[in-house]
């Protein structure tokens, strides 16, 4: 029998009022994954995270965690922990109290104790400050502390990474990392910093207008976006001319920053591309003045772009 997912969703869709917030999430987190669930703010994010949670009402579709549906979590067979945005703690209370109201309202006993906690997010030295004294990037880390109280086979992060200084950046990056590489812990952390979780997750969703629009392996997405060329010039018409006769480019995006014009081409993807050295001289050869020249590997914001100018044009 073939393990159930550590979350499923097929076709989730959530109205608010008179509004449709989510129409057609599909997700799938594997045991085991380090999924990212991404996108734009307003996307559908932190509505996703809650319906599969079972904290609002799906109009359609289906949620599972670990095989049990979102409504009866009560009954899920693997012990899950949520940080949410916010991150809902108490002011009054220090941010060891926290953690230890955490610890009996949950009734978490074993695992991973107040102190393995605060020491894992880099919070030690804060434990004895009121929840009003830390700043928003402290008070992310603490919630993601209280979520790993106990053992945790699941972790629903919203946001984690927001607001936090890049040290905090690198030292929750890592834990993700090694929770779980070393534990087999399921990590789902949504973030609309795509270049910060790119090199850490081992998949992810990409949503974007309450829908997801592209879902798989983060290393798979990247080697079907292939590589690209960022060139820095004055006559970006005519740079712009150049690499659309050549047929292996795909997509171009530009902009100008003062006198300047920035391009932006991807090869599309399995084709063999004109190198580099050609492609700069049939720059130079058409006077496209080139103050700058750089090939370029394909990111998540790539990928990312290129699925929402696809989904665009499926609607048009």
């Amino acid at each position: 029998m073939l393990e159930a997912s550590a979350v499923l969703t097929e076709g989730l869709s959530v109205r608010l009022g008179s509004t449709q917030v989510l129409e057609g999430v599909d997700l799938r987190v594997d045991c085991g994954d380090l999924y990212g669930l991404l996108g734009r703010n307003g996307a559908g994010k932190t509505t996703s995270m809650r319906a599969f949670l079972g904290l609002l009402p799906q109009s359609k579709g289906r949620c599972e965690i670990f095989g049990q549906s979102s409504t009866c979590l009560r009954d899920c067979p693997e012990p899950i922990a949520v940080a949410l945005d916010p991150p809902g703690l108490d002011d009054t209370l220090t941010v060891r109290q926290n953690l230890e109201l955490a610890r009996i309202y949950g009734g978490i006993q074993g695992g991973r104790s107040v102190d393995d906690a605060l020491q894992l997010v880099g919070l030690a030295h804060r434990a004895h400050h009121r929840g009003d004294r830390l700043s928003h990037g402290q008070g992310r880390r603490a919630a993601v502390a209280r979520a790993l109280l106990g053992d945790p086979r699941l972790l629903v992060l919203d946001e984690p990474l927001s607001g936090l200084d890049p040290e905090g950046v690198e030292v929750l990056i890592e834990l993700f990392r090694r929770l779980t590489a070393e534990e087999g812990v399921t990590v789902v952390l949504s973030s609309h910093h795509l270049r910060e979780v790119e090199a850490v997750c081992t998949r992810v969703g990409m949503i974007e207008g309450g829908k997801t629009v592209l879902e798989g392996e983060v290393a798979g997405l990247l080697a079907e976006a292939g590589d690209g060329l960022r060139v820095v010039c004055r006559d970006g018409a005519q740079a712009k001319s150049v690499l659309q006769a050549d047929a292996t480019v795909s997509a171009i995006t530009s902009h100008s920053e003062g006198d300047l014009f920035v391009l932006k081409a991807r090869w599309s993807a399995g084709s063999a591309p004109s190198t580099p050295r050609t492609v700069l001289e049939k720059l130079v050869q058409a006077g496209c003045g080139v103050e700058e020249f750089v090939r370029e590997r394909a990111s998540l914001v790539d990928v990312f772009q290129a699925a929402v100018r696809e989904d665009r044009v499926g609607l048009a």
